[in-house]
C-alpha cells in the first residue's frame, strides 16, 4: 500500500525549518511548543509515510509517550488515542509485536476523520504568533 500523503502543509514546514535551524544552531532556547510541533510532525510523517517501525525500532515506548503527548496537546485527541492504544499493547504482559503495533498505528492514522495536518499547521501557526517579539 503506497502512502497518499502529500507532506506537512507549507506553514508548517516553514515553522519546523525554524524550530529546526533554532536547534542545531543554538540561536535560542526551543520551547516547549516547538518540541511538541517537532515530535507531533515527525511522528505523522513516519506513520503516513509508513515508516513508523523502523522509528520505533530502538525506543519504541518514550516515542509512543511523546507522539501521544504531542498530540494531546495540539488537540488531536483521536490521533493520541491510537497512539496511546498502540503503547499499551506493547506494555501487556504478553506484548504485541513491534511490527504490528506500528501497522496498526499506520492503518489507523491513514483513515482518521481528524484533520490532522490542519490542526498541526494552526499549531505551527500559534508557535509562530509565540515567537514574535512582544511590543
Amino acid at each position: 500500500m503506497m502512502p497518499n500523503w502529500e507532506g506537512h502543509k507549507p506553514k508548517t514546514s516553514e515553522v519546523l525549518l525554524d524550530v529546526l535551524t533554532t536547534a542545531t544552531t543554538g540561536s535560542a532556547k526551543v520551547s516547549r511548543g516547538d518540541r511538541v510541533l517537532f515530535t507531533a510532525c515527525e511522528f505523522w510523517a513516519s506513520a503516513r509515510n509508513r515508516t513508523l517501525l523502523e522509528q520505533l525500532t530502538d525506543d519504541a515506548l518514550p516515542q509512543l509517550r511523546a507522539a501521544e503527548a504531542a498530540f494531546t496537546v495540539i488537540g488531536l485527541k483521536k490521533s493520541a488515542s491510537i497512539v496511546q492504544h498502540g503503547r499499551l499493547s506493547l506494555s501487556l504482559d504478553n506484548p504485541v509485536p513491534l511490527a504490528t503495533v506500528a501497522d496498526t498505528i499506520e492503518r489507523a492514522l491513514a483513515t482518521i476523520d481528524e484533520p490532522v495536518d490542519q490542526m498541526i499547521a494552526d499549531f505551527a501557526d500559534s508557535q509562530t504568533a509565540e515567537r514574535q517579539p512582544k511590543l
